[in-house]
């Protein structure tokens, strides 16, 4: 079902039909285009697109890839970290401190292009999707920054020129927004604020877990991207979260 129709739901506390599912991408990849979208419609299933806008604009390119992209071009990230290890770690520094790092990284450094379905969707592919009838947008900040890594006055910059930016491009303000990274430590009581400010009705984190009418609808739970058929099909039968009660009552 559409996501926006199962957040209306859960705010009006009303239950959901049988087994259902709501199905979302973040950043807003051309893969959402050119890999997702035809086989979303022959199927005609819906799915919300969460995207970061200044990646589509092309003035905000995601710094996670561009970090990707350097190790691609053969240069060493500082310590000899791995990828992961160096993107863990910038992503417990404070926004400016972990822009300027990145910043130092590429000072000089020709990027190789990306592959063609890691670039941005164009905003008019977005429009043809919309126009579809099956995909929606949310928001997902402008430039992509962990929110909790922001002074607030950046926060709101970010969620309000992400608003404004769907909203001038499609006509519509979005009513769903996405963290990024979306971690229990990634956003704050204020984050919260600021989107019910903003008008966002529901904002999904990656903290896994299944949506109820108990909510909270301003962070509520989503199950990051399968990685194989056994592990679909565990996460949609609920399996993990009998596991996980299971084990909340051994605690």
């Amino acid at each position: 079902m559409p996501l926006a129709e199962m957040a209306r739901r859960l705010r009006a506390g009303e239950g959901l039909p049988p087994r259902a599912v709501a199905l979302s991408f973040d950043d807003g990849y051309a893969s959402n285009y050119e890999l997702a979208f035809p086989i979303l419609r022959e199927l005609g299933l819906p799915a919300t697109i969460f995207l970061a806008t200044g990646f589509l604009d092309g003035t905000d390119p995601l710094w996670f890839q561009q970090v990707d992209l350097a190790l691609c071009a053969g240069i060493p990230l500082p310590g000899a970290a791995s990828l992961g290890e160096w993107l863990a770690e910038l992503k417990t520094l404070p926004e400016e401190a972990m822009r300027l790092r990145v910043e130092n990284l590429l000072k000089g450094v020709t990027l190789p292009v990306a592959p063609k379905v890691t670039r941005p969707l164009t905003w008019d592919q977005v429009r043809e999707m919309r126009d579809s009838g099956l995909i929606d947008f949310g928001g997902h900040t402008h430039a992509h920054p962990i929110l909790a890594r922001c002074s607030v006055e950046k926060q709101r910059h970010e969620i309000i020129t992400c608003r404004d930016r769907i909203l001038a491009e499609l006509g519509q303000p979005p009513r769903a927004f996405a963290f990024p990274n979306g971690g229990p430590g990634d956003f704050t009581p204020e984050t919260l604020s600021l989107l019910a400010e903003a008008g966002f009705e529901s904002a999904w984190t990656m903290i896994c877990g299944r949506a109820t009418a108990a909510g909270p609808f301003m962070h509520l739970p989503r199950y990051g991207a399968p990685e194989s058929v056994w592990e679909t099909e565990a996460t949609v039968s609920g399996a993990f979260e009998l596991v996980r009660q299971w084990k909340g009552g051994r605690a």
